[in-house]
């Protein structure tokens, strides 16, 4: 028997799929407009996952250092007695909800423990830097269809590797290429780009911002400006005079490009023919990463190309932004939370007061995934700990009760996508695995011990009434398994964007890359793997030294004695790695892949600092500094 479902792991894709029950197999749905028949293999291996004798499947309690299973009536007795004494203290209960689990029901958590007075998190790991950018210069956050890059003469990809985090928008720059369609691909490199690119610039990591800014120079010195475009937006003149205060050679210098590369992307923006501009979200992870953004999409506005058929700047969308909410099902007002800064949790759990005594975690590996593991781990301890999780990752090592949710495939769930404007159904293909229970459903239960209880809705009622806003039908949804929602095809057409006099927003600052410290010389950059999803991944597969890339240019790979160990320093510590090279990488930067676990030593965040991007209050994991060294 064949199912339609979703994937609701923290993808932009958001695949539409067909579960075959008997084989245990997953394919894309053929009939689904994006997902077009096939998925990454992630998804495609995803019951390997629902069936790996790593998951739990029943409750655990701590004894001691370890667990024992328990059943889910004593288990969720001692958590609604933990919840409902500290609910004395609304702020002393700290709620944190990640994208492990997107969709409109993993919501609900976030609406209970809200209504209580819960405290929260606020801050970013991942995409706010650039969503933030991208709002102050279009005063909307859309870009074109993604079919329409179909439409290009010219791709612009800074930094994107779709071999890794984008099967689906690969595909359309591959049919793209077979077209005739040309792709520039501008990254630190050590990635697979040039399996889609014609031409690849290597930069430095972080100062894309300063080539973008070279190439406005060279429209400028060519008066190569359309004086339209101009009147579309509010603020020119600072722009320009940010420019003219800069020389070509201190911009080049400043992102290690050689001026014939500047010469060369100026010459794809400024022909003839439309560029699409796809912008990766690698930029924004960097200290000064809404500015990388900002100028990029300057670039793409001064160049003609916003508001056209196959131009654009593609960074993000919201994937919430299609259906509506049905926290108003829930009775009461949520009234006002403290917040915990996400980057620096454990030092401001340390300084709260009154302190955090009860924590609830799920969708979110939060101690492995915020910078500086080893504090938020140490600040979990004294708290009483709930990890709704079905493995024991970082996270789950600290808590005290862990509640096995049903994963993927086990579950009913609608969500949409911050990349197409595709609404999915996620159908509930197979049985939760063991005593799991879905997320909703642990909730109602937690609800029914309280002495007060919240009173959560039902189920079906919060999934129609997220489709109210679209006015689709869940009949309708559960039969096609898809709908399109209404949005125009060419984002901001006639260059009309979201501010409210209609203009578009120059950034005014252009901010200089810190000196590098000579004992940390080299430039730390934690990015995706394929074969997993941040964290989600095997034990089997750490088993080890973790590796970490490097040029064979790079200063550190001459002074390594091959014979000694090896260990990546920063000034939070130190780890020992494998040291191997790639071509076509920048001198300067050591990569990592992310999601390893800090119980196997292969967790980088254990040595990247606590630091906050330029706006959005997002994460700077890229601007780490480090070492490499032999002990």
């Amino acid at each position: 028997m064949t199912k339609i479902t979703a994937c609701t792991v923290d993808c932009g894709d958001a695949c539409s799929l067909l579960v075959d029950v008997e084989k245990q197999s997953v394919r894309g749905n053929p009939r689904h407009p994006f997902t077009k028949g096939f998925c990454c293999r992630k998804g495609a291996r995803y019951f390997e996952r629902l069936n790996s004798d790593e998951r739990i499947v029943t409750p655990l309690i701590r004894d001691g250092e370890s667990f024992r299973t328990a059943s889910w009536d004593e288990a969720m007795a001692l958590v609604a007695e933990k919840l409902n004494a500290a609910r004395a203290v609304p702020e002393s209960i700290l709620h944190i909800h990640g994208h492990g689990y997107r969709g409109v029901l993993s919501k609900a958590s976030s609406i209970f423990f809200g209504r209580m007075g819960a405290s929260t998190i606020h801050g970013a790991l991942c995409e706010n830097t650039g969503v933030t950018a991208c709002l102050k210069d279009f005063g909307a956050l859309n870009h074109n269809d993604p079919e329409d890059i179909l439409n290009a003469s010219r791709i612009v990809n800074w930094g994107r590797d779709m071999t890794r985090c984008s099967v689906h928008q690969l595909a359309l720059i591959h049919k793209a290429r077979k077209r005739g369609v040309e792709v520039l691909t501008i990254s630190p490199g050590g990635d697979d780009t040039p399996e889609f690119s014609d031409v690849n610039i290597v930069i430095r990591p972080g100062t894309d911002r300063f080539l973008a800014a070279a190439v406005l120079k060279l429209y400028l010195e060519a008066g190569d400006l359309n004086p339209w475009v101009l009147t579309r937006t509010a603020n020119w003149p600072a722009l320009r005079g940010l420019i003219d205060g800069c020389s070509l050679a201190e911009l080049t210098s400043a992102c290690e490009v050689p001026t014939a590369d500047v010469e060369m992307l100026y010459d794809w923006y400024a022909d003839t023919g439309n560029v699409a501009s796809i912008l990766g979200w690698g930029l924004q992870r960097h200290s000064y990463g809404g500015e990388n953004v900002r100028f990029i999409n300057a670039l793409a506005m001064i160049s003609g190309h916003i508001g056209i058929s196959g131009g654009g700047a593609y960074f993000n969308i919201s994937s919430g932004r299609n259906l509506g909410s049905w926290d108003h099902l829930v009775a009461g007002e949520t009234p006002p939370r403290r917040e915990f800064l996400v980057q620096n949790l454990g030092e401001e759990m340390r300084r709260a007061d009154p302190p955090v005594e009860f924590i609830w975690v799920d969708g979110h590996n939060v101690v492995n995934q915020a910078p500086d593991s080893l504090s938020t781990a140490d600040a979990f301890r004294k708290p009483f700990v709930v990890c709704v999780d079905g493995f024991m990752h970082d996270t789950a090592l600290t808590a005290d009760v862990i509640l096995p949710p049903a994963l993927l495939f086990e579950r009913e769930d609608v969500l949409g996508s911050f990349v197409h404007n595709y609404i999915n159904y996620c159908g509930k293909a197979v049985e939760p695995r063991g005593e799991s229970r879905n997320d909703f459903e642990i909730l109602n239960d937690l609800d029914s011990r309280l002495v007060a209880p919240i009173g959560l809705p039902d189920q079906e009622a919060c999934i129609r009434e997220s489709l109210k806003q679209e006015d689709f039908s869940l009949e309708e949804l559960r039969e096609n398994g898809f709908v399109k929602a209404h949005h125009p095809y060419i984002a901001f057409e006639n260059m009309e964007f979201g501010h409210m006099d209609g203009l578009y927003r120059f950034p005014e600052s252009l901010t200089p890359e810190p000196e590098r410290d000579p004992a940390y010389p080299l430039q730390l950059l934690t990015v995706l793997r394929g074969k997993s999803l941040h964290s989600q991944m095997s034990e089997a597969d750490q088993r080890g030294v973790p590796i970490v890339w490097v040029s064979r240019q790079n200063p550190a790979w001459a002074a390594l004695n091959p014979a000694q160990d090896a260990y990546l320093v920063t000034p939070q510590g130190a780890m020992q790695v494998q040291v191997e090279t790639l071509k076509d990488l920048h001198p300067r930067a050591v990569i990592m892949r992310r999601g390893g676990w800090m119980k196997y030593g292969h967790n980088a965040n254990v040595l990247i600092k606590p630091e906050m991007t330029d706006m959005g209050n997002g994460t700077a994991y890229y601007s780490q500094t480090c070492r490499l060294e032999n002990r």
